[in-house]
């Protein structure tokens, strides 16, 4: 019997919470729109582009103008999420975040056209000191939790202490 009783699979659910956060985006947009007075935000200027979940669009903050008088949009890429999480949760000496999706096109895990699936991640952090390869992996894909579950197909994670990053 379908309904209420019946559960989603985790790519229905997944899928489901892509939709229900691009909703909210577009939502948030069109306020915006409604309450601002230089004139309305079009969906180029959106970076909404019509593909089923976007992932040009990470994040999306309303911020105050310098006047204060109307909001504006700050829309971070994926890339720029990802390093200010990392940033923030392992305090990195190094960080390079390569964003190499476009060698995966056509590929499975870029679905709808999604543009930001894949990155190379190179991070040097003392937080990293005594804990093997796994539990650094670990560490990082739990920063990046959130971007793994709305459209981040893959990662490339190269993570050194300071002291093995001298010795390269």
């Amino acid at each position: 019997m379908l309904g209420l009783n019946q559960s989603l699979t985790p790519s229905r659910s997944n899928g489901f919470l892509n939709m229900l956060k691009l909703m909210q985006k577009k939502t948030l947009e069109l306020a915006i729109e409604a309450e601002s007075t230089t004139g309305p935000v079009t969906e180029k200027d959106a970076g909404i582009d019509g593909r089923s979940p976007g992932n040009k669009i990470s994040e999306v903050k309303v911020l105050n103008d310098v006047k204060g008088t109307s909001p504006a949009v700050e829309i971070k890429s994926r890339k720029e999420t990802i390093r200010q999480k990392i940033e923030t949760m392992l305090n990195p000496v190094v960080l390079e975040v390569e964003d190499v999706s476009y060698q995966h096109a056509g590929h499975a895990g870029v679905q709808g056209g999604a543009s930001e699936t894949h990155f190379n991640l190179k991070i040097v952090s003392p937080i990293f000191d005594g804990k093997t390869l796994v539990k650094r992996h670990r560490l990082v894909y739990d920063a990046l939790q959130e971007e793994l579950q709305n459209g981040l197909h893959a990662l490339s994670i190269v993570a050194k202490t300071p002291t093995e990053a001298e010795k390269l």
